[in-house]
């Protein structure tokens, strides 16, 4: 493994614009000079360059996970963590990324959905343009965010537990000590859901994990 460095955000940037740049993955740290991880990592996004990116930060509130998300990046590490841990996440994304990953051909639909598109509530999803809508505005979602609905679409009903989610969205045999799963999950209601913090769709399991209904009725039957 050959590891290249970059002193600042322009740099990095100056280097995966290159001809014949061999990059596999980026880390990245969110405190830069000049230009913040975030806006980094916004820029890769923009550019329409789906390299895996870690994103590294001593900053721990909610908001700064789903900052970090909303920008791009796949994982999102706090400081300070075990370098093992590093280590495994980065295993990991390349052997997504090396394997399978949404960029692939699409797997055999699911019957909920005709045509890799899918719709609920309000929401209607295309898994080959990678278009989300909802009420009639375009929702912007990475990669793993389209996989990470994609796989609760089709498997609709089921309790799914974190650590089935990462092993079969991110590809993590081991899972990272953060709250990833749960700040993805969040940024999904708040981009569907009409109210957040009363979701329809997207529903905790208590100890147990998530749960994706695309019809709320049969939310209302369950509690009965």
């Amino acid at each position: 493994m050959t590891v290249t460095t970059a002193a600042d955000g322009h740099d990095a940037l100056a280097i995966l614009d290159e001809p014949n740049a061999d990059i596999d993955l980026v880390v990245l740290d969110v405190m830069l000079p000049s230009m913040s991880g975030y806006a980094v990592c916004e820029e890769i996004r923009g550019r329409g360059n789906l390299i895996p990116v870690v994103m590294l930060t001593a900053r721990t509130l909610v908001e700064d996970r789903i900052r970090g998300f909303n920008a791009g990046a796949d994982v999102y590490l706090q400081k300070p963590f075990d370098l093992d841990e590093l280590l495994s996440v980065i295993r990991s994304l390349l052997s997504r990324r090396g394997n399978s990953s949404i960029e692939s051909a699409p797997e055999e639909s699911a019957s909920n959905h005709s045509e890799n598109s899918f719709s609920f509530g309000k929401a209607h999803i295309n898994f080959d343009t990678w278009e989300a809508y909802c009420d009639d505005r375009q929702i912007r979602l990475t990669a793993l965010e389209m996989k990470l609905l994609r796989y609760l679409i089709e498997h609709e009903g089921l309790v799914l537990s974190r650590t089935e989610l990462l092993k079969n969205v991110w590809g993590m045999d081991r899972a990272p000590a953060t709250r990833t799963v749960d700040t993805f999950m969040l940024h999904l209601r708040k981009s569907f859901e009409a109210n957040p913090s009363e979701p329809r769709h997207f529903l905790s399991v208590r100890g147990a994990g998530y749960r994706f209904i695309s019809d709320s009725n049969e939310r209302s039957e369950l509690k009965k």
